[in-house]
C-alpha cells in the first residue's frame, strides 16, 4: 500500500499559458525517529514512518556503533526505538576501525543478476510523490529478497540491512540495488554491512569509487536495463 507513505496536500498549480487551479498532490510522508541505546538518548532520524525497528538496527551496523551480535533486543514505542545491548560483549569501536573496512567476500555476480535489478528501481511511491528513494537486496540468482521504500537513501540503505540481518539473510551473498548517488559515506556504510556489490542508476562520486576500492567493493553506476558502468573490482561481475 504506497498511500500509507503519503499525506494529500493542497497546492495551486500555475501553467505557463496564465492558467491556474486548485489542486491536491500526495507529498511523503516524514517522522523523526528517536533511537535510545541502553536507556539513553542516541540520535534522532527523519524517515519514512515505517520499518523503524529495520532502520535502528541497520543505522547501528552501517554507522559502525555495533554490531548485530551485540543486540539484545529491539522496541518500538510509537516513533522511539529502544536497542539493548549485550554490554559484556560490546567493544569500542575508534574512528580508524569505523572507516578502514575490507569485505571479506568472494562474492561473484552474473551480469543477469544485476541486469534484473532494473525491474525494481522504481517504486509506486516513488511515482505517487517523486520524493522517495529505495533501496533492495538482489541475490546471486536475481531473486529480490528484500525492498525498501523511503525519503532518505541513508535511511533506505540502513532499512535494507536492518532487514537483512532480522531475517538472517546471507548479505555477503547478495548485492545491494540504491536509487542514491554512491560518495565514499554510502559506500562505506554498505561495507560495514559486508555488502560486496552496490549498483545504482545513479553515478557514484570519485570518493565512492576509492572507497570501493579499498574496501573490496564492487562499484556499479548509470545501471540500464541495456547497459552498466563497473568503476571498481570488476572481477566481481562475471563477463
Amino acid at each position: 500500500m504506497p498511500e500509507r507513505y503519503t499525506t494529500p496536500y493542497p497546492a495551486r498549480r500555475i501553467h505557463s499559458d496564465g492558467r491556474a487551479e486548485d489542486t491536491k498532490v500526495l507529498l511523503a510522508r516524514e517522522v523523526p525517529v528517536k533511537l535510545f541505546l541502553d536507556g539513553k538518548p542516541f540520535t534522532t532520524l527523519f524517515a519514512s514512518p515505517f520499518e523503524l525497528k529495520e532502520l535502528a538496527v541497520g543505522h547501528l551496523i552501517t554507522e559502525g556503533i555495533i554490531s548485530y551480535g551485540e543486540i539484545a533486543g529491539v522496541e518500538v514505542e510509537g516513533n522511539d526505538v529502544h536497542i539493548l545491548t549485550r554490554k559484556e560483549s560490546r567493544t569500542p569501536r575508534d574512528e580508524a576501525a569505523r572507516t578502514q573496512i575490507f569485505v571479506d567476500s568472494d562474492a561473484v555476480f552474473n551480469p543477469e543478476a544485476l541486469f534484473t535489478g532494473t525491474d525494481h528501481l522504481e517504486s509506486e511511491t516513488y511515482k505517487l510523490t517523486r520524493g522517495t528513494h529505495l533501496a533492495a537486496l538482489i541475490n546471486r540468482k536475481g531473486k529480490l529478497t528484500a525492498h525498501i521504500v523511503d525519503i532518505g537513501r541513508h535511511n533506505a540503505v540502513d532499512k535494507v540491512v536492518g532487514t537483512a540481518f532480522l531475517k538472517g539473510l546471507d548479505i555477503s551473498q547478495h548485492y545491494m540495488l540504491s536509487t542514491g548517488r554512491q560518495p565514499a559515506y554510502m559506500v562505506t556504510k554498505a561495507a560495514r554491512a559486508g555488502i560486496s556489490l552496490v549498483a545504482t542508476k545513479a553515478m557514484p562520486f570519485d570518493s565512492g569509487v576509492e572507497a570501493a576500492k579499498k574496501a573490496n567493493i564492487c562499484l556499479v553506476g548509470q545501471l540500464r536495463s541495456e547497459a552498466m558502468l563497473v568503476f571498481a573490482n570488476e572481477w566481481r561481475v562475471r563477463i
